[in-house]
């Protein structure tokens, strides 16, 4: 009898230990993360279902001999700690939550990040060691023998039917909250954006998300959508609908009816209920102008100065001068940037990179300004002095109808030291120098470049900085902030270069530059402080930044004042170059146009008309002579424009993920 009540005890010790310790090892890297990252510690949804995990592990840890279970429950211990400090840096970084699993076929472009990486990593070094303690905590735990004692599969299988079963209720308790847009169970079923799924069901419910896409695609309800089809025409104003819209008279109800695919068929009801922007007083001002479109690496406002880039100062202040434009940080840093510029969609904000699935999967991208210029006759090169291959825009570019050039397919050499080394980071000014004469002559082009100088790390490892640091080297800043306006200074030379060789050939004047920039220069946040001249953590101005659209031929300067971002770039510049667009399926919008200004960030924070939304504090702003009466209206206001982002940015993720361009084709006929 007394064995009996003896085992019974072990049992409950060897079972209680890892029930216990996985719970609390759950709860303080949950709490840990969403403290550090989201600024809260709601947690109650992560809570719940984190439980049914917690026991399927102690039951595993509890199923073989007392040795492999310490063993299992270290490495599982020391696995939820890498992932949540693996979120902690990617976040710190880049302001995005990593899809770890969906990122795995990127791996390799891991070394575009590197010294970034490691910089981070040691400036933060004791806030992501605290994510460490439970590694150090658990084998001291260990050294008791009463735990951590194998316990009767009997017992195993019913605890793993007790997981199950907890799975199920963890589902009941997210009912309350709804079924709807943003709800819990939309969110767990539906919604594939990292960042508010980790906020709002929790860091591991989040990887299992992303796990399950990546090895479920198109076998369960993961890859379903449905959208939130709305009135937007009380809440977000598009134009002036006594002009002429900006649309292709796509018969949306006979598209509808030709597909059995219901994404498609959301996507086709959707574009049919949005308002289109309308043409206006800029429409065709720039038809049939040569066009120079840069993205330039890591370029941000203060990086342009009158004493020091005179060319560029000169540029975003005699053209279209944007007072309000910001450039978010979206998901794959650089080819995320690159790709909200060149499409005017969203990039994905997790799994596969955008531009990268275009590319693989050879998606139709008419509308794009490579393929609309191309339809004109335009000659269309895109440049880069870079790997041809890197982030597989070896695919990307030429499928929008590019023809790439870039080191390894005989399209540009690299600049390298004596010892054959390559020179890091590139010169923009010999990227430009080397390929000017291959487009110079083939009027009218589309020449794109996408620049290298500007990438970081902005210390004495910048051999663009060390360049130009005599340029700087008085200049009352720090070391990191002397080496940013150093390296950026070879993009004014290229500039510079390209004005002083279509001057040469009588095309200045018939030609427009478009600027713009993929990201803010990230991890380095101190030092956009010091150069903003204010503490920008967690603020919106961190993504204040600049945008050239620019013409010798422009008489005077054009002030825009209206808030605007990157997505806007692609649906601005086809309308000034009078190009047949749909104005419906770009996320962003004309600028120029009448419509109200709507910009949308990351983290689902957003400027509108009315006024300033940040997600990480839930807090709107209405601007000062915004009135809404009162706080319902308000309330009302904000969570209709957060629908709409949603919306957007969702929207944008299906167009790449169901290739829909190959849905509407410009000469549509259907039998």
């Amino acid at each position: 009898m007394f064995q009996i009540q003896h085992d019974k005890i072990q049992r409950i010790l060897a079972l209680g230990f890892h029930i216990i310790w996985f719970l609390f090892l759950y709860i303080f890297s949950e709490i840990y993360l969403h403290v550090s990252i989201f600024k809260n510690a709601d947690f109650f949804l992560p809570l719940i279902l984190s439980i049914p995990a917690v026991l399927f592990v102690s039951f595993l840890c509890s199923r073989f001999s007392r040795r492999v279970n310490i063993i299992l429950g270290g490495i599982i211990t020391f696995l939820v700690c890498a992932f949540c400090v693996m979120e902690l840096i990617y976040y710190g970084i880049f302001h995005t939550m990593l899809a770890p699993f969906s990122s795995i076929g990127m791996a390799g472009n891991a070394v575009d990040f590197q010294s970034v990486l490691f910089g981070y990593i040691g400036r933060n070094a004791g806030r992501l060691a605290v994510c460490f303690l439970p590694c150090v905590i658990y084998p001291f735990l260990c050294w008791f023998k009463k735990i951590c004692n194998p316990v009767p599969k009997k017992l195993v299988r019913k605890g793993w039917e007790s997981a199950l079963f907890m799975y199920a209720l963890a589902f009941l308790c997210m009912l309350p909250f709804g079924t709807g847009l943003k709800s819990p169970i939309y969110t767990y079923f539906f919604s594939s954006q990292i960042n508010y799924n980790i906020e709002t069901l929790g860091l591991f419910t989040g990887i299992f998300q992303d796990f399950s896409r990546v090895t479920l695609s198109g076998l369960t309800g993961f890859d379903s959508l449905f959208y939130e089809i709305m009135d937007n025409s009380s809440v977000i104003y598009r134009g002036d609908d006594e002009g002429e819209p900006n649309i292709i008279n796509y018969d949306f109800e006979k598209l509808i009816r030709h597909t059995d695919s219901k994404k498609i068929q959301a996507l086709h009801q959707y574009m049919a209920e949005e308002e289109p922007t309308y043409k206006n007083e800029y429409t065709g001002m720039f038809e049939g102008y040569n066009l120079i479109f840069i993205t330039a690496e890591g370029w941000w406002r203060h990086a342009v100065r009158k004493d020091l880039t005179p060319t560029l100062y000169k540029m975003l202040n005699e053209g279209f001068v944007f007072e309000n434009y910001y450039t978010p940080l979206w998901y794959g840093s650089t080819i995320g940037g690159e790709f909200a510029n060149l499409t005017g969609l969203i990039p994905k904000e997790s799994g596969k990179f955008s531009m990268v699935e275009t590319g693989e999967n050879k998606n139709n991208m008419q509308f794009t300004l490579s393929r609309l210029l191309e339809k004109e006759g335009y000659d269309v090169r895109a440049f880069h002095s870079y790997h041809h291959d890197f982030y597989l825009r070896h695919l990307s570019h030429p499928n929008m109808g590019f023809e790439w050039y870039a080191s390894g397919n005989g399209g540009y050499e690299f600049e390298k030291h004596e010892d054959g080394t390559m020179v890091w980071p590139q010169s923009d000014l010999k990227l430009v120098a080397d390929t000017f004469d291959v487009y110079g002559d083939k009027t009218p082009f589309y020449t794109n470049y996408m620049s290298f100088s500007g990438h970081a790390d902005y210390d004495e490892t910048n051999e663009m900085a060390m360049r130009h640091m005599d340029l700087v080297e008085d200049l009352p800043l720090s070391d990191n902030a002397k080496a940013y306006l150093a390296c950026n200074y070879e993009l004014e030379l290229a500039v510079e270069y390209l004005l002083e060789r279509l001057e040469e050939k009588g095309l200045l004047e018939n030609t427009l530059f478009v600027i713009g920039p993929d990201h803010i220069p990230y991890g380095y946040q101190d030092m956009c402080s010091e150069l903003a001249g204010e503490d920008l953590e967690n603020s919106l101005e961190w993504y204040h930044s600049s945008l050239v659209i620019w013409s010798a031929s422009m008489p005077e300067p054009v002030e825009v004042s209206k808030f605007c971002s990157s997505i806007d770039i692609f649906p601005t510049v086809a309308n000034l170059m009078g190009l047949e667009y749909d104005s419906r399926l770009p996320a962003g919008q004309d600028i120029l146009s009448d419509a109200e200004q709507f910009v949308i960030f990351q983290d689902r924070s957003w400027i509108t008309g009315r006024g300033i939304y940040e997600s990480y504090t839930g807090e709107f702003t209405p601007f000062e002579n915004i009135e809404f009466g009162d706080e319902e209206l308000m309330e009302e206001y904000v969570t209709e424009v957060s629908e709409i982002v949603e919306n957007k940015m969702q929207i944008s993720a299906d167009i790449v993920t169901t290739d829909y361009y190959a849905q509407l084709p410009q000469m549509l006929i259907i039998e």
